[in-house]
């Protein structure tokens, strides 16, 4: 008899069964009824259902002897074997016939239907049934209702389950649960609370709920105040608590790191043991915020509470050493690990990938048999963050399962090699599945390579198409800092959404660009829009204070930050105020600022006040400040020429000689001022006394043409600032060959009239440059825009929109 079981059995796993061969196995078991068992009727159902005979499936069941057909355990047994093996056609054929058989289905029975219908999100199948369980009067049961309660719950519908709740006959502990459960899933905490307080009786799964339903909503402190009154607190409250404050960001600020391990200690001490879950959250922390030691101690633990075979937390551990700069401690977990999977090898990839490791990483990516788009994707950045650009592509074209990151990482690998037509083609390729960071990789691309112009045309697109950047602020900001800062503000007043980086970034552009009062009417736009400035605003509404000589209006604002916007003024806001009083000529009060301020001075400070003592041409207080600025930093030759000038704009050469000698023997040299200008889409770089340019001649020749012209206009050269004690002639001859200069003059020779011309140089313009701009701005009729290492400057007519305040 049990061979012909058996034989039965592999006969029905056959899988080119025929409706004759079913019929054969089936006249079989007619005639050996005592064969008949649930796994051989099951077997057979979905044979037939394989085999494309549904129908003979019915015909099998309708037929079963009484002794099977009227036993509620049987078809019990049947239908549950059927929701396991997750096959709805058995499910249906098996229930119909218990129904044609006139068989009484129980409670429970439904209540396995309601909780297969939870378990694959199924609301039409979990109906039906409802509608089943009121017809056979089971809608008073207990657990039946409980069942259909957490299946309106998972499903997330709120109405009928409070429906439900509501006519339930009785309420238990789990029930109860079920509907705080659900009520804070969908925010209603209130209504949790109020259920939570009216239980009498309360398991720890409850209390755990409530703390659950305020962690969603974010009032950490109403979760604290559960979770400490909780009577029957187990692992699992614990672990809830944790990851509660993990998921609501608490422990993103590496302030609240401290409060995680004394939780951790606190969970130790009530004598319960950590598990997997909340071991590997602590250790992402530790990553996160290269928390060493206590990452390493927590590595400890993990052996001590004999989890150091776990994949995941031994990944965690490997990824924390990684982010630590411990490659040795990362190599080491890899090594010692008895089980590697993908995830494993992806992290030990990016860590080698990260230190530079590029061989020993594509060794471990040719070994591994399985790989994910995140195996990929890490050697796509390997490659790309050393510039090797053709293994990153040869990488990216041989990804069979190329994700959104895949495309973002290869775009962004030729941005940053600066070849924008293959970022561009991959651009327009990948199609609909391009995000915001696919954007702003491309953006970022265009203003890496100075394509400013083609970077806002590509931002508004991407308004055009509703994607919401992440980081408006980088092309605002980039926007901000070149030439066409108006079309900055078209795009910033049609932002739909303006949050503080849009706002700081504005008001810093302005700054920059010496439009004072404007940066003061956004600033007061902002405030009135509700939006709360922070340090950065104060920051760039000084610089504009500062750079506009408004005097009163930055004490003003300085004076407000704390007492009325809460802002705690940091060093940076310090060093604006010496900057804008020292500007103005009150030299002594900046001093005197300097000395009362809270916080150490640093270099910025300083070199604040030393360009203010050289503009006011102060010299004791300058060799001072600068005597300072040599203290904190003795290598930067910054310093040594401020104050060189400074003596040679009043004639002290031994002075300016003795500096210069003094720079010598400290080893530092004197940053060559460098200008460029765009012309035709080619940068062109100019530095004073290089001859190597190829219009060299003609460009001397022009400004000469150019010296006469400004003679005409009654200019004087200011020699002031000319370092060597030489005649007027030299001196003049020497300023008259500035890189600026030579670079505007290339812009006149080789663009049309009219046409702006644009610099950029890396040293603050000098006086003399300054007043030439002006006068060729009025004399060629073109308007020239030069951005300085301070700010820019507008030429236009003879005037420059820093009012000669810069």
């Amino acid at each position: 008899m049990l061979h012909l079981v058996t034989f039965i059995l592999s006969t029905l796993h056959t899988k080119s069964l025929t409706l004759k061969h079913l019929q054969q196995i089936h006249a079989q078991i007619l005639a050996n009824v005592n064969l008949l068992s649930t796994p051989l009727i099951t077997t057979f159902l979905h044979s037939c259902h394989r085999s494309h005979n549904p129908n003979y499936a019915f015909q099998f069941l309708y037929n079963l002897p009484p002794s099977f057909s009227k036993k509620t355990s049987f078809w019990d047994s049947i239908i549950k074997t059927s929701l396991k093996s997750n096959n709805l056609q058995n499910f249906f054929t098996c229930y119909n016939a218990m129904m044609f058989h006139n068989a009484n289905p129980h409670s429970g029975m439904f209540a396995s239907f309601f909780h297969y219908a939870a378990k694959i999100g199924d609301p039409g199948f979990g109906k039906l049934f409802h509608c089943v369980v009121v017809k056979w009067g089971f809608d008073s049961d207990v657990v039946l209702q409980t069942g259909l309660l957490d299946f309106y719950a998972k499903i997330g519908d709120l109405g009928c389950a409070k429906k439900v709740f509501d006519e339930m006959s009785e309420r238990d502990v789990m029930a109860c649960n079920v509907m705080i459960s659900v009520l804070g899933r969908n925010g209603f905490v209130e209504d949790a609370r109020v259920l939570f307080d009216g239980m009498l009786e309360k398991d720890s799964y409850t209390w755990n709920s409530m703390v659950s339903c305020y962690f969603k909503v974010g009032d950490i402190d109403s979760a604290r105040l559960v979770f400490d009154r909780n009577p029957v607190k187990n692992k699992v409250s614990w672990n809830v608590l944790i990851d509660g404050y993990s998921k609501s960001g608490y422990f993103s600020d590496p302030d609240n790191l401290g409060d995680l391990v004394t939780l951790y200690n606190e969970m130790l001490y009530s004598g319960l043991s950590p598990d997997e879950s909340v071991l590997s959250m602590i250790i992402r922390s530790c990553a996160g915020f290269c928390a060493i030691r206590l990452g390493k101690a927590l590595h400890c633990q993990i052996f001590k509470w004999n989890f150091k075979y776990d994949v995941v937390l031994q990944t965690g551990l490997l990824d924390f050493y990684a982010k630590v700069d411990d490659l040795k401690s990362a190599r080491r977990v890899f090594d010692e690990m008895p089980e590697r999977d993908i995830v494993a090898n992806n992290a030990m990839i990016s860590a080698l990938s990260k230190h530079g490791f590029v061989e020993d990483a594509q060794n471990l990516f040719n070994s591994m048999q399985d790989k994910n788009s995140v195996t990929f994707n890490s050697m796509i950045t390997c490659y790309s963050k050393i510039g090797d650009i053709h293994s990153a592509r040869f990488i990216f074209d041989s990804n069979p399962v190329k994700d959104v990151v895949s495309w973002n990482a290869m775009i962004d690998g030729y941005c940053k090699v600066g070849n924008l037509s293959y970022a561009e083609e991959l651009f327009n390729k990948i199609g609909g599945v391009k995000n915001s960071v696919t954007w702003n990789a491309m953006i970022t691309g265009f203003v890496h390579c100075k394509e400013f112009r083609r970077a806002l045309q590509l931002f508004k697109h991407m308004q055009d198409e509703r994607v919401k950047p992440t980081e408006e602020t980088r092309l605002l900001t980039c926007i901000a800092n070149v030439e066409i800062y108006r079309l900055a503000l078209d795009v910033f007043d049609k932002l739909r959404v303006k949050n503080i980086y849009c706002w700081n970034s504005i008001i810093v552009g302005l700054a920059m660009h010496g439009y004072g009062n404007q940066a003061m009417d956004y600033f007061c736009r902002m405030v009135q829009e509700g939006m709360n400035p922070d340090g950065v605003t104060f920051i760039g509404l000084l610089c504009a204070c500062s750079h506009s000589g408004l005097i009163p209006e930055g004490k003003l604002y300085f004076s407000q930050m704390q007492t009325v916007y809460g802002v705690e003024p940091g060093i940076e806001h310090y060093g604006c105020m010496v900057d804008l009083l020292g500007r103005s000529g009150q030299l002594k009060a900046a001093l005197q600022l300097i000395s009362s301020m809270p916080l150490k001075p640093n270099a910025v400070v300083w070199g604040s006040l030393l360009r203010s003592c050289h503009i006011h041409k102060d010299t004791k207080l300058g060799e001072q400040v600068t005597q300072r600025l040599l203290e904190l930093d003795p290598r930067d030759g910054g310093n040594y020429v401020f104050l060189s000038n400074l003596y040679a704009s009043l004639s002290r050469w031994k002075d300016v000689d003795s500096c210069r000698k003094l720079m010598t023997v400290s080893g530092v040299h004197k940053v060559p001022g460098c200008s460029s200008i765009e012309v035709d889409n080619v940068v062109h770089e100019f530095v004073a006394g290089d001859s190597s340019h190829p219009q060299f001649s003609q460009i001397n020749a022009y400004l000469v043409e150019i010296g006469k012209k400004l003679k005409d206009e009654g200019y004087e050269p200011d020699t002031g600032s000319v370092f060597h004690d030489i005649d007027d002639e030299e001196k003049e001859g020497s300023v008259s060959y500035h890189s600026e200069r030579i670079a505007v003059a290339f812009g006149l020779m080789n663009t049309c009239s009219g046409k702006v011309i644009r610099v950029v140089k890396n040293l603050r313009t000098c006086d003399d440059c300054h007043t030439v701009m002006k006068l060729i701005s009025k004399v060629y009729t073109r308007e020239i825009i030069m951005r300085d290492r301070n700010r820019f400057h507008h030429f236009r007519n003879g005037v420059c929109s820093c009012k000669d305040y810069w």
